[in-house]
């Protein structure tokens, strides 16, 4: 099933987010969306989706931890604003296959040289791409996968484990 396609003609199946469903009983959280998934063969945690970023990141610590030469890196002249208007450049881009439960995929996520509290950024491009639903009330994304059937892929309940966070 091609999914642009059945979008248009109005046969995709609904996606349904109920109070029952919710994995923290609670509403008086403000937990991100992070999970353990795969770049390759290497387990990576602290993957982050984040509808509120229009583009997908990934530290260049992780590309070194994931043994990817930055000589793999595409040049971009793109800036990134982040909420401060400032401005930075990412020394590159590179397009990456990784699986986050059953979801396979591949993003293009720019390279940025800066501590940050997540391992990679999955942004609205990636997001739109895959026609991701995600909550962060529910703390849980879905998605209708290539055969119809919706999907479920929920968040980590402990994603720091003792690890520091760069706010």
């Amino acid at each position: 099933m091609d999914l642009q396609d059945s979008a248009c003609s109005g046969a995709m199946p609904n996606i349904v987010f109920t109070p029952q469903d919710m994995l923290i009983k609670t509403n008086l959280h403000d937990r991100p969306l992070y999970y353990t998934g795969y770049i390759g063969d290497v387990k990576v945690d602290r993957m982050h989706i984040d509808p509120g970023s229009s583009i997908s990141i990934i530290p260049k610590g992780l590309l070194h931890h994931l043994r990817i030469p930055m000589h793999r890196l595409t040049p971009t002249s793109t800036a990134i604003s982040g909420f401060n208007s400032g401005r930075s450049y990412p020394i590159g881009k590179i397009r990456l296959k990784y699986q986050i439960g059953d979801l396979q995929s591949e993003v293009t996520c720019y390279v940025i040289d800066a501590d940050t509290s997540y391992n990679i950024l999955l942004g609205r491009l990636w997001i739109h791409d895959y026609m991701i639903v995600p909550s962060t009330l529910h703390q849980y994304f879905k998605y209708v996968d290539k055969l119809g059937f919706v999907k479920t892929e929920f968040a980590d309940i402990d994603p720091f484990k003792g690890v520091e966070s760069y706010y």
